[in-house]
């Protein structure tokens, strides 16, 4: 065989076996330890906003327009697993003064590591002919799907690190920006704070025009989008909280990760919709309709990877009285001190799915259902 052929056969009955057995033990360590990590990444997100707080005031920095956490290629084939934290003001990466911190990612990269031993060892079956370069080449291809894990704890931390007292007293934009991605390279919107006027019909006008791609990781805060047709519309990932979305259709609608903290969705209709990830805590959603919306948390097949499994709906604290979840897929689901009173839950998956404990007499529920569900 040609050297060609033969790297072609390890990277095809090497490379895919394990990394699939590497990524998935990755994925049972990320959900089974993901509230831990979170308070982690909260603790070490404080101590960054306190750094660039105290140069703030020091220094007299521009407010705050942008923090950048980014994957080190470098860094990752000298064994390190070191992100950078960039804290820039509005001109981002024109800003000659940022904030540098780091994070360690060693958490999830421990397990890239893990897979690069295990095929060093067997590239030594193949008499020299799979060499270093090979692995080092091999080791940067995979380290994306390990940056992907970071992506997902700092959407799952976010929500309660923002609300941390240094974060607050930072001086900010009017938008903020928090991204991970690769140094100077491609990176992806974890979270936004936009606080500029928007003119509630503008937007709403602008959504009914149900543009392709344009509204997934946009701002939608703080309006008035009640009683709109926003149908099959793609919203992933986009912001919403405090928006009065009432009386809406939604229906088919793409929600995967979208922000809907401390709306209003009274009577809204997301039947049908595609709601992994989707945060609706604090939300008033008496009478929302749910029937046959997906949102189970985890992969959908245990023996295979293709990207990180989706975390937990939440419905933390929110008001559901009289919500229709009929058929709904809510597997790992969280509904710690929601107002549940009068929820119809008939035919829904509620696998691992969280609720108070108070919540008991208000559930009506099927005896596979009570038995599958987790009581805090």
């Amino acid at each position: 065989m040609h050297r060609e052929e033969v790297l072609q056969h390890f990277l095809e009955n090497e490379v895919e076996k394990r990394r699939i057995e590497n990524l998935l033990a990755l994925e049972h360590f990320f959900q089974t330890s993901k509230d831990e990590l979170a308070e982690e990444f909260k603790q070490s997100f404080k101590k960054i906003c306190f750094s660039i707080k105290e140069q703030q005031t020091q220094m007299s920095k521009a407010p705050l327009g942008h923090i950048t956490f980014s994957m080190l290629r470098t860094e990752l084939l000298e064994g390190n697993h070191t992100y950078i934290i960039e804290g820039t003001d509005e001109a981002w990466f024109f800003d000659l003064q940022p904030f540098l911190a780091t994070y360690d990612a060693s958490w999830a990269f421990r397990f890239l590591d893990q897979l690069i031993t295990e095929l060093n060892e067997r590239s030594k079956t193949f008499t020299g002919v799979i060499t270093q370069s090979d692995i080092e080449r091999i080791k940067l291809k995979e380290a994306k799907h390990y940056h992907q894990y970071i992506i997902s704890l700092a959407r799952y931390a976010l929500p309660a690190s923002i609300i941390c007292p240094e974060y607050q007293a930072l001086e900010k934009e009017l938008t903020v920006e928090i991204r991970v991605g690769e140094y100077m390279d491609v990176s992806e919107v974890v979270y936004i704070e936009d606080h500029t006027v928007k003119d509630s019909e503008e937007v709403k006008a602008w959504l009914n025009e149900k543009l392709d791609d344009e509204y997934p990781y946009e701002v939608f805060s703080d309006l008035n989008l009640s009683l709109g047709n926003y149908e099959s519309m793609d919203l992933r990932y986009a912001f919403f909280q405090k928006s009065n979305v009432s009386y809406s259709r939604m229906r088919h609608c793409m929600l995967v990760g979208a922000n809907l903290k401390a709306c209003q969705l009274v009577e809204s209709d997301l039947s049908f919709s595609l709601i992994y990830e989707a945060d609706f805590s604090y939300s008033q959603l008496q009478g929302a309709i749910f029937r046959q919306a997906e949102g189970a948390s985890g992969l959908p097949d245990l023996t295979h990877w293709e990207m990180p499994g989706y975390l937990p709906v939440r419905f933390v604290g929110a008001n559901l009285e009289g919500a229709d979840f009929q058929q709904a897929n809510l597997q790992g689901a969280c509904f710690v001190e929601a107002t549940i009173k009068g929820v119809d839950f008939t035919g829904a998956n509620l696998t691992g799915a969280m609720f108070s404990k108070e919540a008991r007499e208000h559930l009506t529920l099927e005896p596979h259902q009570e038995s599958s569900i987790i009581w805090k």
